[in-house]
């Protein structure tokens, strides 16, 4: 008697199209952590000219947008958080140098703080351009909470100029609150807790 064929269950393969391989928000906070102390926490490692460039335009190169995606989200009193804020500011400085000038040679008079923030004399675009660079190298090169007071000098020197171009400014506020923040992280680092 000839046998009855036999049907088989189909083999049942795992939906691959929907498995998520990007990580989770807990290793997206690690890696932007981990990423952040390994270009400024440690100053023992050597640091040339050519890598400090690549480490000053990493946001020219890559975007700013990538940046964002790592680090904007982190605290502000935090490595990757003043990391981020150090990019921003570069990034406004170059996009918008005029304007930071102005703003900056308005609020000098009122301000010791310049010599702090290192701009030359007279502070034009391209001048608070390449103090901008510098900043950034120096946080590179493992000077960063001199790094962050440079930066918050800046910010408050402008901030003061930006206040007598315009003192309802709605986004005057938030300016002022990144010179605090800064400073705040400057503070942090020097006494071993900016993580």
């Amino acid at each position: 008697m000839a046998q009855q064929p036999r049907f088989h269950k189909p083999a049942i393969y795992p939906d691959l199209d929907r498995f998520d391989s990007s990580p989770g928000p807990d290793e997206r906070v690690q890696m932007a952590h981990d990423l952040a102390a390994m270009l400024v926490a440690d100053p023992t490692r050597p640091r040339d000219a050519e890598a400090s460039r690549r480490f000053v335009t990493l946001a020219d190169e890559h975007g700013l947008e990538t940046i964002t995606g790592l680090w904007s989200t982190a605290p502000a009193v935090s490595l990757p958080g003043s990391l981020w804020r150090l990019y921003a500011l570069r990034t406004w400085i170059h996009n918008r140098s005029a304007e930071a000038s102005a703003w900056f040679r308005a609020g000098r008079s009122q301000s010791p703080a310049e010599a702090v923030a290192g701009i030359a004399d007279p502070p034009g675009p391209a001048e608070v351009a390449d103090a901008a660079d510098r900043i950034l190298a120096g946080a590179f090169r493992g000077d960063y909470a001199t790094a962050l007071d440079r930066a918050a000098a800046f910010v408050a020197v402008a901030s003061r100029g930006r206040a007598a171009d315009d003192a309802s400014d709605p986004e005057l506020a938030s300016f002022v609150q990144l010179g605090e923040d800064l400073t705040a992280a400057a503070r942090a680092h020097r006494a071993g807790s900016l993580a």
